[in-house]
């Protein structure tokens, strides 16, 4: 059996062969890629249009407006002039004081006024003198509220809302190379974390075998007077050479 053997390693990511005698090169026969399949999630976002809720118009600026403008009017003229005044005031005052609360440029002012006139007009209807010139301006403010909310009904305004989701997005990574090397007409397969190329550096080094145990040497006898197992083995011997007829 032989006493040595030689051991071939491969060389290290850096070169280094560690208890290495020497270094060589060796052919590289094959180079697999091992890949591992990696999810590596992305964030995709777009923008939504969507409709708003509905905006409430506040009535208050209306009505005090409505109800300025229709005392401002009761000033003017006498009679059914002043009835008249006092009607186109609170119609007029509402307009304004309703732009001003709820300000829209984009708002048709028709609706407020054909509502104006015609709730003025039915409130002349009512009763008469101060109560006739009340219940005027008074027609003339509800009308502007409904003629406006009629003809301007409330809408939503859109909004743009941002959504966002995560996708998975699987990727094959190279973690390693399976590589196969040959070396003084073998082939030897190990695992690199790169592509080593056409060739490899391989370490060369001597591994010494365990020594088989030493054999204990045979008993030895004292022969001397002494020694009692040399009185026994010599009485045996006698005693054989006397059954056979032999002397001592």
């Amino acid at each position: 059996m032989k006493k040595n053997l030689l051991a071939l390693g491969i060389a290290s990511l850096f070169g280094n062969v560690y208890a290495s005698d020497f270094v060589d090169t060796a052919r590289v026969v094959s180079s697999t890629p091992i890949y591992d399949r990696v999810n590596q999630p992305r964030r995709e976002c777009w923008n939504e249009t969507m409709q708003g809720a509905p905006q409430d118009r506040s009535m208050t600026g209306a009505v005090v407006g409505g109800v300025a403008g229709g005392l401002l009017g009761s000033q003017v003229g006498g009679g059914s002039g002043n009835t008249a005044a006092t009607g186109a005031g609170a119609v007029a005052g509402a307009m304004v004081g309703d732009r001003v609360a709820n300000p829209d440029s984009n708002r048709s002012s028709t609706g407020a006024i054909v509502g104006g006139v015609a709730g003025a007009l039915l409130g002349s209807q009512v009763g008469g003198g101060n109560g006739n010139r009340a219940a005027t301006a008074a027609g003339g403010i509800a009308g502007v509220l409904i003629g406006d909310r009629i003809a301007n009904p409330s809408q939503s305004a859109p909004q743009q809302v941002q959504r966002c989701r995560d996708v998975d997005n699987y990727q094959d990574v190279i973690r390693g190379y399976n590589v196969t090397y040959r070396y003084n007409g073998r082939d030897f397969t190990t695992t690199l974390p790169y592509d080593p190329g056409s060739t490899v550096r391989v370490g060369i080094s001597l591994i010494q075998e365990p020594q088989p145990p030493a054999r204990q040497p045979a008993p030895q006898y004292r022969y001397d007077g002494q020694d009692r197992q040399y009185q026994r083995d010599r009485r045996d011997q006698q005693d054989r050479q006397y059954r056979d007829g032999g002397r001592y």
